[in-house]
């Protein structure tokens, strides 16, 4: 059996990371009849002041930090440098990932299917970049 190469694994951890963070635009979750994207969610949460303060600024700059991480990401692959990039995918993923389950815990908010989508390409990214930090490294 053949084994991947880095590169190709980064690659589709790369472009698994980029429509994880094109689906932050996507219909996430549904608030009493009414989709709402995560960028939606998270401005209207700042703007009734549900998150304040140190938190808000965390929040909401984690959230908007993914898709430049994932650019970075593919700058590093695009010089050979594999391992950084696979490393900086990894808040992109954790941080998809921990919103929806944030979303599968309340009662009131509803999954849509966007965070689906984005659950998928986090994991499929996750694994990807998994794989290409476990291997060993070959220096030539």
């Amino acid at each position: 059996m053949r084994r991947l190469s880095s590169g190709s694994l980064i690659s589709a951890a790369l472009v698994a990371g980029f429509l994880t963070t094109a689906s932050l635009v996507l219909p996430w979750f549904t608030i009493a009849g009414k989709s709402r994207s995560s960028v939606d969610l998270l401005s209207s949460a700042s703007a009734l002041d549900v998150i304040e303060g140190g938190v808000k600024v965390a929040v909401i700059g984690g959230w908007l930090l993914a898709p430049v991480l994932v650019a970075a990401a593919m700058l590093l692959a695009a010089s050979g440098r594999h391992r950084l990039a696979a490393g900086l995918l990894v808040p992109v993923v954790a941080s998809t990932l921990l919103v929806v389950a944030i979303g599968l815990a309340v009662d009131a908010v509803d999954l849509a299917w966007g965070a689906f989508v984005g659950a998928v390409f986090a994991l499929l990214a996750s694994a990807c970049a998994i794989m290409v930090l476990a291997t060993p490294r070959t220096d030539t």
